[in-house]
């Protein structure tokens, strides 16, 4: 993980995949997921924070950047 960008933008896209593919309809369905669990933890509010900032739509852009 290069950066705390990466590092979350890296957790919405590995949670979400399942979802992605169809394999459940909501993310913290999937059986084999630590979804539920970083859901506990997180807590919802700041789970959605998290999301909002670090969205799986620009999942690798600019990690690579100097500035980063």
């Amino acid at each position: 993980m290069r950066s705390e960008r990466h590092f979350f933008a890296t957790v919405n896209y590995v949670h979400n995949n399942p979802a992605h593919h169809r394999y459940v309809r909501l993310w913290t369905e999937w059986g084999w997921s630590s979804a539920s669990e970083y859901l506990d933890q997180m807590g919802r509010e700041e789970a959605e924070r998290v999301w909002r900032e670090y969205p799986i739509r620009d999942y690798g852009k600019k990690w690579d950047d100097a500035a980063i």
